[in-house]
């Protein structure tokens, strides 16, 4: 399944320099490993995005309906 999730700035620029490679998410939408997510990130009149594929998911010692998961960039620009 595919996945496009919005990300604010200072997130978007760690993971896409590969120092932040996972996401603390609410599960509404059933992440799976091998699932594929394009973060966007809004700037100004444009939007930047890649693409990433889930690799680990897991939802111990989360909030209720949170999950985990592990991601590494399949896109390279």
């Amino acid at each position: 399944m595919h996945h496009v999730l919005k990300i604010e700035d200072e997130f978007y620029e760690a993971k896409v320099a590969g120092i932040k490679p996972f996401e603390i998410r609410f599960n509404d939408r059933g992440f799976q490993k091998g699932d594929t997510v394009t973060f966007t990130q809004p700037v100004g009149a444009i939007t930047r995005k890649g693409k990433w594929e889930i690799t680990y998911v897991i939802g111990y010692q989360q909030r209720d309906g949170f999950v985990v998961f592990a991601d590494k960039r399949i896109d390279e620009h």
